[in-house]
C-alpha cells in the first residue's frame, strides 16, 4: 500500500514537472520562452505615451540668456555639447553625444572656445572615422557636462555619450 502511494506521488511529480519543463521551451517562430507577459505591450505603449510627454529637455541656446548665466557663476564650469550622427561604410552611429567642458574665467568668449575644440574633435572623427559627421543639436549650458549628459539622457534614452573634451586644453 505504501509503494503505491509513493509510486503514485512520483509519477505525479514527474508529470506536473513535465509540463512545467515543456511550458519553459520556446514555441515555433519564437526566440523566447512561452510565458505570457506579466504586462500586456498596449499598457507599455500607453505608459511610453505618458511619459514621453511629461519628459522635455531644456536646451540653453539663445546668447543673451547665456551671457547672463556666465556673470552669475564666473567661477564654475561651462559645457557645449553636440548629439552627432555618424556614418561611415560599416558604422551608422546615432545621437552620439560630444560635450566639451571649460573653465569659466567670466569672459564671454568661454562658449566660443569650448565650440572650437568640439570643432576640432569632429573634423578629426570626419578625416581619420567617417564618411558624414551630422549635427542633430547643439546645447550650451553652465555646469559639469556629466550632469548635462545624464539630463539629457534621462530625457531621450537613445543617447550615446562618445566623449567629454576638456576645452582648457587645445
Amino acid at each position: 500500500m505504501i509503494s503505491l502511494i509513493r509510486t503514485s506521488i512520483k509519477l505525479f511529480l514527474l508529470f506536473f514537472l513535465s509540463l512545467a519543463v515543456m511550458s519553459c521551451f520556446a514555441g515555433t517562430g519564437s526566440v523566447k520562452p512561452l510565458i505570457k507577459k506579466a504586462i500586456p505591450s498596449k499598457h507599455i505603449l500607453k505608459l511610453d505615451s505618458i511619459l514621453a510627454a511629461r519628459v522635455t529637455i531644456i536646451s540653453t541656446h539663445k546668447v543673451s540668456s547665456v551671457s547672463s548665466e556666465i556673470s552669475s557663476t564666473s567661477s564654475g564650469r561651462i559645457c557645449s555639447c553636440q548629439i552627432l550622427n555618424l556614418e561611415s561604410a560599416n558604422y551608422d552611429h546615432r545621437y552620439m553625444v560630444l560635450l566639451a567642458e571649460k573653465t569659466n574665467d567670466g569672459s564671454s568668449s568661454v562658449y566660443k572656445l569650448a565650440k572650437n575644440r568640439i570643432q576640432k574633435e569632429k573634423k578629426q572623427l570626419k578625416k581619420l572615422f567617417y564618411d558624414k559627421v551630422e549635427v542633430v543639436d547643439e546645447i550650451q549650458g553652465t555646469g559639469s557636462c556629466k550632469s548635462m549628459f545624464y539630463q539629457l539622457s534621462s530625457a531621450n534614452g537613445n543617447l550615446k555619450l562618445y566623449e567629454i573634451l576638456n576645452a582648457d586644453i587645445n
